[in-house]
């Protein structure tokens, strides 16, 4: 956590950037105010890493965000670019990088707030922002700016309409045409939120997911009844489907989809092949067949990985786990160990030491998983032991909801992806192991799939 402040601590807004090969599921931001500067390299980290942007910004007849930064906005779209434009209560400054972090604060997109102006806001890193349960937060404010039907699409009429009032103001005293530049406006005045957009029920947030995730299934059932008919001569017959299916997006993400400057454009891929995801998912299959090894050790996970979690969680030894297996599944959850590497070393009671290994991790985050309880008073095992075992197969999407997105079952660290995951690993005739990697490999296929379900 850290306070941006610009010159008053020497903390700028700058500095929170991704780095090049820092990946990222989508960037998220609402900013009121913006113009086009070469001295504000947010969009342009954006487009240099292939982000996706959804941004939200402000619109009435003052031109808060300047015709060279519409422009540039409208220009990108072609390159995952997406502004909406909100009429006149637009005053918000939040930018999420998901699976990275959170600035919530007082900055616009100008130059002056990014380096001069006395600024201050708060950048959370994805730990903190999962511990301090501010996820779920942003998640509702976003989908809140999403639903609000005032807001339009960026356009050139927009941006000519725009365009039209700057040469207004300039002409006229601005004080004495305020009233006059309303009436020549072609967007109506918001009035404001007011209660407009209330918080979901946790029924409609389980019904989306719901949706959501049959949806999804289905896309991967459709590509498991074909899996096997391109095994590759290194997967043996009786790999189940499911974890076929895995580990042949895993191979496609990251030896495909991953370019090398260590990007990730799923977004371009999905843009590419989103009108025919058929053929798309054609080639990948003919281009995994064809491989004569496993080309990012899927081999280790067919072999090691997936049978030690399917022993580990099975349901005569799951509620019986010691610490060492703890650490054992998290060693084979790929979603685990991404997400524990971006934890504080102080969370994992080393704040003794600025950096840990992944290795040097695993043992403290076990510990420090077993630990913790949600508010059923549950540990880790109950939970798993839950959704593996407690009712129908059927419904497992329901208990992974509970799960990962209920404050009564949910416990810190331990999220949807790390759940989704291992749940597949363990019960592969239930349903599919599936977490962020999965979404974004489906996605650059070309299939509408969320990143973040």
């Amino acid at each position: 956590m850290k306070l941006i402040a610009n010159g008053i601590n020497s903390q700028f807004l700058s500095s929170c950037l991704p780095n090049n090969g820092q990946e990222v599921d989508g960037v998220l931001a609402a900013l009121a105010y913006g113009q086009d500067s070469d001295n504000v390299t947010f969009l342009k980290n954006c487009l240099d890493n292939k982000f996706r942007l959804d941004i939200w910004m402000r619109h009435d007849e003052t031109v808060p965000v300047s015709i060279g930064l519409l422009t540039k906005l409208l220009k990108n779209m072609k390159n995952n670019i997406f502004c909406q434009l909100i009429p006149d209560v637009m005053h918000s400054k939040v930018i999420w990088w998901q699976g990275y972090g959170a600035y919530i604060g007082s900055a616009n997109h100008t130059n002056r707030a990014w380096w001069t102006n006395i600024e201050a806001g708060i950048f959370f890193t994805e730990e903190e922002l999962i511990s301090n349960d501010l996820i779920s937060q942003l998640e509702i404010f976003f989908e809140g700016l999403r639903n609000i039907k005032e807001a339009i699409p960026l356009s050139q009429d927009i941006i000519e309409e725009q365009k039209n009032l700057l040469e207004l103001r300039k002409k006229s005293g601005i004080e004495q045409i305020e009233v006059q530049l309303k009436k020549q406006r072609s967007v109506p005045i918001f009035e404001g939120i007011n209660g407009y957009a209330k918080k979901s029920s946790i029924d409609k947030k389980k019904e989306k997911f719901k949706k959501e995730w049959q949806s999804t299934i289905t896309i991967i059932d459709n590509i498991a009844s074909q899996i096997n008919d391109y095994r590759p001569k290194w997967v043996s017959a009786d790999i189940p489907a499911y974890w076929h299916v895995d580990q042949f997006l895993h191979a496609y993400y990251y030896n495909q989809v991953r370019q090398n400057n260590n990007t990730y454009p799923y977004e371009e891929f999905y843009s590419k092949h989103e009108r025919d995801p058929n053929s798309a998912l054609m080639r990948a299959l003919s281009w995994w067949q064809s491989l004569t090894k496993a080309p990012s050790n899927e081999d280790d996970t067919f072999h090691y990985s997936a049978p030690k979690l399917m022993e580990l969680l099975a349901k005569n030894k799951l509620l019986s786990l010691s610490v060492d297996d703890i650490e054992e599944m998290c060693r084979c959850t790929h979603a685990t160990k991404d997400h524990l590497i971006k934890m504080s070393t102080a969370t994992l009671g080393r704040s003794d030491v600025i950096t840990l290994s992944r290795e040097e991790r695993l043992p403290l985050f076990a510990s420090w998983l077993m630990n913790q309880r949600n508010k059923k008073g549950q540990d880790i095992r109950q939970i798993l032991f839950d959704i593996l075992y407690k009712e129908k197969p059927k419904n497992i999407w329901e208990r992974i909801f509970l799960a990962s997105m209920t404050d009564e079952v949910w416990i810190p660290h331990y999220g949807i992806n790390s759940i989704a995951e291992v749940v597949g690993w363990a019960q592969p005739e239930t349903t599919p192991p599936r977490n962020g990697r999965t979404n974004k490999a489906l996605r650059a296929l070309g299939y509408p799939v969320k990143i973040n379900f």
